[in-house]
C-alpha cells in the first residue's frame, strides 16, 4: 500500500488556518491532523527530528531526553537507515528553521554547536539528499518550515497548508510532495549495490525490493 495521491485529477490543494504556535510542531492541532492524515495511509515512515512524537516507524531526535527511538545527529541517523536498506513511503521533515533554532536544539541536548553546525541550509540540503535515497517510488515527503522550497526537482507538490500564528510570528508552511517515477528510478540507481543486495535479503516491508506491510 502506498500513500494515495490527492493530485492525480487536480492541482495541489491549498489552505490557510490560524493556530497558536508551539515549539513542538505536530502538537499544533491543525498540523498534527495534517501529519496523521498521511500517516494513516503509510506503511513505513521516517522522522529524523521527531522530538516526543513516536508517530513514524523510525524516529530520531538529537536530544536524549526526548521519546524518540534514536538519539543521533539527523544526518547520521539517515545514513544509518540508508545503510540498513530502509525504504519508506512517508518522510516527515521538520528540522530547525534557523541557525538560532539549531543552536537551541544542540544546547537542549547538552551539545556545543560550532559555526559549521548552525548552517541550516547545509543541514537541510544534506538531510534531503539522504531522504531521497530512503524514499520508495511514489513516496510522500511532508516538509515544515518558513519557506516552500520543498524537495526540489523530481517531486510534485500535492498539498500546501499555511498556518498563521498571529502577531509577528512567521507562518508555518506545511507541504506534501510526492516523488515522481523518474526521480525514484534515478535514486534507486544511485543506491550502493551492497546496500541494495543486503536490503533485498532483509525482512520486513521497509526494505528495498520488498512490499508490505515541530512550528518553533
Amino acid at each position: 500500500m502506498s500513500v494515495p495521491s490527492t493530485a492525480l485529477l487536480a492541482g495541489p490543494v491549498f489552505s490557510r488556518h490560524w493556530a497558536m504556535p508551539n515549539g513542538d510542531t505536530f502538537t499544533v492541532p491543525i498540523i498534527g491532523n495534517f501529519v496523521q492524515k498521511y500517516l494513516q495511509r503509510s506503511e513505513v515512515s521516517v522522522d529524523p527530528f521527531a522530538r516526543n512524537k513516536r508517530w513514524a516507524t523510525h524516529t530520531n531526535d538529537l536530544n536524549p531526553a526526548t521519546e524518540a527511538e534514536h538519539h543521533m545527529e539527523a544526518r547520521a541517523f539517515l545514513r544509518m537507515l540508508v545503510e540498513r536498506g530502509v525504504r519508506a513511503d512517508l518522510l516527515l521533515f521538520d528540522p530547525p528553521y534557523s541557525p538560532r533554532q539549531i543552536s537551541e536544539c544542540y544546547a537542549t541536548a547538552g551539545v556545543k554547536a560550532g559555526m559549521a553546525d548552525t548552517q541550516n541550509a547545509k543541514l537541510v540540503k544534506e538531510c534531503r539528499d539522504l531522504l531521497r535515497q530512503i524514499a520508495k517510488p511514489g513516496a510522500v515527503c511532508l516538509s515544515f518550515g518558513w519557506n516552500s522550497a520543498g524537495m526540489g526537482k523530481g517531486w510534485q507538490l500535492e498539498e500546501l497548508m499555511l498556518v498563521a500564528h498571529g502577531g509577528c510570528h512567521n507562518d508555518t508552511i506545511c507541504m506534501a510532495e510526492r516523488m515522481k517515477a523518474e526521480e525514484a528510478d534515478l535514486f534507486t540507481a544511485n543506491i550502493p549495490v551492497h546496500v541494495r543486495c543486503k536490503a533485498s535479503h532483509g525482512n520486513g516491508g521497509s526494505h528495498y525490493g520488498l512490499t508490505g506491510g515541530t512550528s518553533r
